[in-house]
Order: C-alpha cells, then structure tokens, then sequence
C-alpha cells in the first residue's frame, strides 16, 4: 500500500494572509496619522503595531506559500500535522478506533488509542495537557482537523482511516 498525502487548502491560508496585509495597513496609517498630526500616542502605538503586525504578515506569508500536508496515511500509521496541537505519527498498533465528534463547533476525527495513559504519557507535556483536556472534556483525547483539507471531505478521510486501520489490523493483530 502507498502512503495518501492529504495537502492543505490553500484559500484559507491566502485569506488569512490578506487579512494580516490589511492589520499591518491599519497600523502604518495608524502611524503615519500620529506622526503627522503629532499626537505621540497614536505614533508610539502605530510604530508598535507595524512592526508586530509585518513581522506576523511575513510568517503568514510564508505559511501561504508552503505546501503543507494536513495528514498522512501509511502502511502502518498516520501522521497528523493538521494543527499546532497535533500529535504527529501514531502508529496503528497504538489506535483503537476512529470516530467524527463535534469539537467547538467544528466536526473532527477523533482518535482514541487502545491505552490512553501509555500514549499520552509518550507526548510532549504540553500535548499531553490538551489531550488531558480533552478527555475531560468527553472528547477523544486526540484529534485530526481536516477541514481544510484539499479535494477530500472529512467522511472521506474518516472513511479512508478506518479501512487502513481495519487492513492493518487484519494482518497484524
């Protein structure tokens, strides 16, 4: 079997870069205004705003450009790089299941491994936080974002993920 890179969308990315051109706009004219009616106020907090704003337009930029993939689907496991929290790989030996849950609004796969504490205690503490959260939460400890997911909907990937988990688990559980 071949791994299925499943890539970002990238209007998203471009809409949220126009949006931090348009912040870093507001802040220069913000500036500008305070430099030439000379309130110090509106100088001091535009300067400030400029620099944040196109230090954060510049990542942003960046970000819009790269080619990202949201997951992974190998032989023998995922790799989820769908957000800042993400887990990165799981292998299969480690994924009890998959389910699609409504997390903030916003429908998710959640991944639920076959011995939450072992996995977790693996993470990164910060990681770890968030998946303790979750369950907390009554939410799977982990989850994959896909909504911007380029050419697939999430009922294709969820559908996608359980036939690899199901064939992997024939052969080697």
């Amino acid at each position: 079997m071949e791994k299925i890179v499943i890539e970002e969308r990238q209007s998203k990315a471009i809409m949220i870069a126009t949006v931090g051109l348009l912040l870093l706009l507001v802040s220069a004219a913000i500036w500008i205004f305070g430099i030439k009616e000379k309130i110090i106020l509106f100088g001091i907090i535009g300067f400030i705003a400029t620099i944040f704003c196109g230090i954060r337009f510049l990542g942003l930029l960046m970000v819009t450009f790269q080619r990202k993939p949201l997951l992974t689907i190998t032989f023998d496991g995922i790799v989820d790089s769908s957000s800042a929290s993400s887990v990165g790989y799981i292998a299969y030996q480690d994924i009890a299941h998959f389910c699609i849950v409504d997390l903030y609004g916003q429908k998710v796969i959640g991944v639920i491994p076959k011995d939450e504490e072992a996995f977790i205690d693996k993470l990164s503490p910060l990681i770890q936080e968030i998946a303790k959260t979750n369950i907390n939460m009554k939410n799977p400890p982990f989850t994959i974002r896909v909504d911007r997911a380029k050419d697939m909907s999430l009922e294709d990937i969820f559908t996608l993920l359980k036939k690899r988990l199901d064939d992997y688990s024939c052969l080697y559980d």
